[in-house]
């Protein structure tokens, strides 16, 4: 029941959003679902550590949680991006129970608006 609940979300998710890469997990952080896109990508998902914490605070939070893969620290370099057609926004919306959803958008092809992602937070409660 609950792959069912995220797989219906992500599907929901990516047509009011028409972000590049949507994912759904579980509350285990498992991949239930996927959605990539963008063609240049890989068709099997290349999920960072640093996007597994993510996954993970927003799982233990239960709050909605607004990042991007820009990284401060030297020592992340293989991951640094260094030009504005490498940065991606993410927006991870935590399922109450079921997991998380997980967009992906590179900022060059815009954002998600606000109330769009206001609508599904609330949605996702």
């Amino acid at each position: 029941m609950a792959e069912g609940l995220l797989t219906r979300l992500l599907r929901f998710a990516l047509s009011e959003t028409r972000v590049d890469r949507i994912y759904a997990f579980d509350t285990v952080g498992t991949l239930i679902e996927h959605v990539i896109l963008d063609q240049g990508t890989a068709p099997v998902p290349d999920v960072s550590e640093y996007m597994r914490g993510l996954i993970q605070r927003a799982n233990q939070t239960g709050q909605l949680i607004l990042s991007n893969n820009t990284f401060i620290d030297p020592n992340q370099a293989p991951n640094t991006n260094t030009s504005i057609q490498n940065l991606r926004i993410y927006v991870v919306l935590p399922v109450q129970g079921y997991g998380v959803l997980f967009l992906d958008q590179p900022i060059g092809s815009g954002i998600v608006p606000r109330p769009t992602i206001d609508k599904l937070f609330a949605l996702c409660q």
